[in-house]
């Protein structure tokens, strides 16, 4: 059976990938699901000093191993995808969304692929549903995951208390929709 494909923004992936490791290209549920990045992810991360200070354990070799399974773009798909960030981008600017140029990517990459992205970036989720593009939010991937078994809710506490830890909630009522989806926590 095929990997039903998803697509992590970065802000998704450094949510969830320290505490549900290893993250990527590992299928689950009888959907066969499996998480990727953009191959940017990288590149993104580590131009950004914040980022490596606060999410140290990327660069751990288990890490970068696990991150080496990648979507593999062909020649026309890269073509397709620059064609799509080159609508994309000046409609972001236009509109004053203020989604990162990475952001964006991620967007084109989605709509290449065919494939949905977890973000809950606004500006992000919304340039993407203007489009009418499949956005899902974190909440969204989690309930899927939880329903393919692959992950409880002890483990849906242990994130929990790590995003709370880390002072980096999605939006400020993440904890009561997890509270109201995920009973028991």
């Amino acid at each position: 059976m095929p990997r039903k494909r998803i697509l992590l923004d970065s802000n998704a992936y450094l949510r969830l990938a320290n505490s549900f490791h290893p993250l990527l290209h590992e299928p689950f549920g009888k959907d066969q699901y499996a998480l990727y990045l953009i191959p940017e992810f990288q590149k993104e991360f580590d131009r950004n000093p914040r980022l490596a200070n606060k999410f140290g354990w990327v660069n751990q070799p288990e890490y970068i191993e696990n991150r080496k399974y990648r979507i593999r773009v062909t020649r026309p798909q890269r073509e397709q995808i620059n064609l799509i960030y080159s609508y994309l981008w000046p409609h972001n600017i236009s509109e004053g969304l203020g989604a990162s140029p990475i952001d964006v990517r991620a967007l084109a990459y989605s709509n290449a692929f065919a494939i949905p992205v977890v973000t809950d970036d606004f500006q992000m989720r919304k340039l993407g549903t203007n489009f009418g593009f499949e956005v899902w939010s974190l909440l969204d991937l989690l309930k899927i995951m939880y329903k393919s078994k692959w992950i409880d809710i002890s483990d849906i506490k242990t994130l929990l208390n790590y995003l709370k830890y880390a002072k980096d909630l999605p939006y400020p009522s993440f904890e009561k929709h997890i509270k109201i989806f995920f009973e028991g926590i």
